[in-house]
């Protein structure tokens, strides 16, 4: 029976010394733009889409592009809505939100 656990198999590298804070995940060319929605304007998206705030798809607070945009926009709370601008062949961008949650 093969060892599924033999790390010299798999196909990834550790690199002493990098921590995640070092790697910026939003510059990776397969993440979509991410953006903070303001306040004021998070009632206008959300009675444009017919749903209500707890309806929307969840993204956790612990998520790697949230951690980076906290760098940029300071502390993102449990509740906020977070835009993700996709490219797509078809609409050529969607947008899509997400309800920041911690669990």
């Amino acid at each position: 029976m093969e060892n599924i656990y033999d790390v010299s198999k798999l196909k990834w590298y550790y690199v002493r010394g990098i921590k995640m804070e070092d790697i910026n995940v939003m510059k990776h060319r397969l993440v979509p733009e991410h953006r903070l929605v303001p306040v004021e304007k998070e009632e206008e998206i959300l009675s444009g889409l017919h749903v209500s705030k707890d309806k929307l798809p969840k993204v956790l607070r612990s998520d790697p592009v949230l951690s980076q945009l906290e760098a940029i926009e300071g502390d993102i709370k449990e509740g906020r809505i977070i835009e993700i601008i996709r490219e797509s062949k078809t609409a050529g961008k969607a947008k899509v939100y997400r309800l920041v949650v911690d669990r």
